[in-house]
């Protein structure tokens, strides 16, 4: 079960990836804390069950200074949800110095041969407790073992912390941040969850020093424990929103042919605030009407990517106005646009001389199949059809 459960668990931490260039750039944290752990649920799936020598000594010791980067990439996440921000400062490289100093510790492992490491697979499977036979540099495997939980759940805390020092659940009014907060609570118990039970399993496994009697102890934690793994890894499907991350619309109006201006430090702490109200939409939609009327759509180029960069708006806040208010994704919304601008033309008369293929490309369609598609899926007719009808 722990196999087909990691597997499923991979398939969903790489549907953040796919959706990551229009989501809050927080999620690359969150995509790398569940790949993570997926991977260190297939490392014990290696030692426990699988019987495959090959698999074992590739998956064993190899990756475990990147366990040691669970706490951290949850608590980067956590932050980046909360102020909106996926950047890391200086400082932050001190979360890393652990996961480095164990990569130190296993080096002698590293650079053993492939034979040795085999050996040692062996061994592992004929019975799990020889993983604690193995030496390191200055920390043993088993301290190793039981201080990782323990340094993930100690993030874990730190991240409550900062949830409720912002007092996020009295800030959040609006279905959004709501969706979000209930989100971080349900993440923050059901890693807590996880975590705690695979540090009693830990310390059972260290009392036993036997395997059977470590299984026989710890049966019913290795379940809840498994029940643990599934909910981190299938929580995804019930908030599917969370990807947007919180939508703060920290914007000012452009103007056609104006610059930016700069924000006051009183609308910019006005504007910080953890609600989505009528004013901030209007702000934003008053941002977007502007920019449109520069036509950026015509260009053949015209992604999420570059409106985002042309008028410095996150992409994550621009598809959540798209998906979410306006109830239409990026790419019909796009071509939405390209049709109506070509109706503009046919009706100014611009049509007589220029072809259809002519007409397409200048309202920055591709290719003539994918031009008429949107031009039907819009007008309910071809442009041909159209022009008759004239």
């Amino acid at each position: 079960m722990l196999l087909y459960l990691t597997i499923l668990g991979f398939l969903i931490t790489f549907l953040i990836l796919i959706n990551l260039r229009s989501s809050n750039k927080a999620n690359l944290y969150l995509f790398f804390f569940l790949l993570i752990n997926n991977i260190y649920s297939l490392s014990h799936y290696a030692a426990l069950n699988s019987g495959n020598k090959y698999f074992a000594a590739f998956m064993l010791v190899h990756f475990t200074p990147f366990y040691l980067l669970l706490g951290p990439l949850f608590y980067f996440y956590i932050r980046g949800l909360v102020y909106d921000d996926f950047a890391l400062t200086k400082k932050d490289f001190i979360h890393f110095i652990p996961a480095i100093l164990i990569l130190i510790n296993i080096s002698p492992y590293i650079i053993k041969g492939i034979d040795q490491k085999l050996f040692f697979a062996t061994e592992v499977i004929k019975d799990p407790v020889n993983i604690f036979k193995n030496n390191f540099l200055f920390l043993t495997p088993t301290a190793s073992f039981i201080s990782r939980p323990i340094f993930a759940i100690s993030y874990v805390i730190l991240s409550a912390h900062l949830i409720f020092r912002k007092k996020l659940h009295e800030n959040f009014n609006d279905i959004q941040s709501k969706l979000i907060y209930r989100w971080l609570i349900s993440l923050l118990a059901i890693t807590l969850f996880l975590y705690f039970t695979f540090l009693i399993f830990s310390i059972i496994g260290y009392v036993t020093r036997n395997t059977n009697e470590t299984q026989i102890r710890s049966e019913f934690v290795l379940s809840i424990t498994a029940i643990g793994l599934l909910l981190l890894n299938f929580s995804l499907l019930f908030f599917p929103n969370i990807l947007y991350g919180l939508p703060q619309l920290d914007y000012t109006i452009i103007k056609p042919k104006q610059k930016v201006e700069m924000l006051t430090e009183a609308v910019k702490k006005e504007a910080k605030s953890f609600e989505i109200s009528e004013d901030k939409l209007n702000l934003l939609k008053s941002k977007i009407d502007a920019y449109l009327l520069t036509l950026p759509y015509i260009n053949l180029n015209f992604t999420l990517s570059v409106m985002s960069a042309d008028t410095d708006i996150p992409a994550h806040h621009l598809s959540y106005y798209l998906n979410e208010h306006l109830q239409i994704n990026f790419n019909t919304w796009k071509n939405e646009l390209r049709i109506n601008h070509v109706i503009n033309l046919i009706e100014s008369g611009s049509y007589e001389s220029l072809t259809l293929d002519a007409l397409s490309k200048q309202s920055g369609f591709g290719s003539r199949s994918s031009f008429i598609n949107a031009f039907k899926i819009k007008t309910g007719q071809t442009p041909s059809e159209y022009l008759q009808n004239l």
